[in-house]
């Protein structure tokens, strides 16, 4: 059975590093990024220094690519509009117009927790709950999750969107805090999970919760496990010792 090929956006980023080397023999990888990745790329895996928010560059990009993982953009709560256009707007509008006219069998697109963050801190947020951002960065995330429903239901492009929670390093982290642990994503959970959103089968749309197996959830993963075949193993709650209820 040949491998599945994947275009990988922000290849360069944390997670896409990540993903990359962990299942470089499972995939064949096009990595996209505005950056020069800093680990090696080994045959037949390749890389090509791009800006997505230049509509003349996705049509090239997507060309005999069988999956694409969009994961490039601003990730920051703060960031400013005039930024968050060209990065989270433009860029996810153009990959999805030129993978519908191609032969793309999933879209996937990293959406974020922020999407959900205008819910008060102590409410588990439920699958299928209306979105609520607390931030023009949140509203960005929502703009591309309809536009994934949009594709999928209108121009058959099987498409997931991903709620991606803290993804932080046991090692090496910015988790604070009950709230922050309750978000967490493990970067084993992260491969994971992006793998199941790769391989699910029979899927038009759907919006996965991504966050790992915390002993308290802020987002619920009842639908994630079963839609997409997600089982985290990580727990923030043991991995970190931080105080439960410090804010």
């Amino acid at each position: 059975m040949s491998k599945r090929t994947i275009l990988l956006t922000g290849a360069s980023g944390r997670i896409g590093r990540t993903f990359f080397l962990a299942m470089q023999e499972h995939y064949i990888f096009t990595l996209v990024d505005q950056k020069y990745p800093d680990f090696h790329i080994p045959l037949p895996h390749h890389f090509i220094l791009a800006d997505l928010s230049d509509p003349t560059v996705a049509e090239q990009l997507v060309a005999n690519v069988e999956n694409i993982i969009h994961l490039a953009g601003i990730p920051h709560a703060d960031a400013k509009f005039a930024d968050l256009l060209p990065a989270n707007v433009l860029t996810v509008t153009y990959l999805l117009q030129a993978a519908a006219k191609s032969q793309c069998r999933r879209f996937i697109f990293a959406s974020s927790a922020q999407a959900i963050e205008g819910y008060p801190v102590d409410k588990q947020v439920a699958d299928n709950i209306a979105v609520s951002p607390a931030n023009i960065y949140g509203v960005t995330k929502c703009y591309g999750e309809a536009l994934c429903s949009y594709f999928a239901t209108q121009k058959e492009l099987s498409s997931i969107a991903i709620r991606i929670g803290a993804f932080e390093f046991k090692e090496n982290h910015n988790l604070k805090n009950a709230r922050d642990l309750s978000a967490w994503l493990s970067p084993d959970d992260a491969i994971q999970l992006l793998a199941c959103a790769v391989e699910a089968e029979n899927i038009t749309f759907f919006i996965a919760h991504g966050i790992s197996d915390n002993r308290f959830k802020r987002l619920d993963l009842t639908e994630t496990r079963k839609i997409l075949g997600y089982e985290p193993k990580d727990d923030a709650f043991q991995s970190f010792d931080l105080k439960l209820f410090e804010r």
